[in-house]
């Protein structure tokens, strides 16, 4: 049953900051692909100038000042994607319903390279690319393989952070030095993700080695 109440404060919101895009699905675990479809499609079609695209979950805590820093230190390509990586995947045949894959929907062993879809960073104009050619492959339920895919089709390389301190799959515990120097880690609720940068903000004095 829809909440009638619900809807229309979101429809309040698109009106009054044009912030929301909504499309004709569940929001459910099996269609987070077709969200970032639609994310891919926003990109392409309101933001196809952006130097870079970010996608990320909403229980991800993004340090964004070293975000920008790792930015400007990438090389100028439009191939660039990077994030966590995740190599040689086997594609799941077992029990777990959340991680299983059926070989009708995808007839391989291995996943090609891909990064995880906690967070992962790419140029611009390879977004464009990858939305082109998504309307070509039909898409399977893990969005992050969807987009690994594409990028296999598109011989494009995913690039693996030097630093493995800036990714991290899983969540790790509040240490404020850490947590200077991560980009992205998984598995942070609304509050932590508060609590964390009002303590990072405010103790500046603080040295790390």
């Amino acid at each position: 049953i829809e909440d009638n109440s619900a809807t229309l404060s979101v429809e309040d919101e698109s009106i009054l900051y044009g912030d929301i895009i909504r499309q004709d699905f569940m929001d459910t675990y099996d269609n987070l692909t077709l969200k970032t479809i639609m994310a891919f499609r926003w990109v392409t079609e309101f933001c196809s100038n952006a130097r870079f695209l970010m996608k990320t979950d909403a229980d991800v805590f993004i340090n964004t000042g070293n975000l920008v820093k790792f930015l400007l230190k990438l090389n100028s390509s439009e191939n660039i994607f990077t994030g966590y990586p995740l190599i040689d995947n086997f594609a799941y045949r077992g029990f777990h319903k959340k991680t299983y894959i059926s070989y009708g929907e995808y007839p391989f062993r291995l996943f090609p390279p891909y990064c995880s879809g906690m967070g992962y960073i790419l140029d611009g104009k390879l977004a464009l690319r990858i939305y082109e050619l998504m309307s070509h492959i039909k898409p399977i339920k893990f969005e992050d393989v969807y987009v690994g895919i594409c990028l296999s089709i598109l011989k494009v390389n995913i690039s693996i952070p030097e630093d493995k301190q800036q990714f991290f799959l899983y969540k790790i515990n509040f240490d404020i030095c850490k947590y200077r120097h991560l980009i992205a880690v998984h598995g942070i609720t609304a509050n932590e993700m508060i609590r964390f940068w009002q303590e990072l903000s405010s103790d500046a004095s603080l040295n790390c080695l």
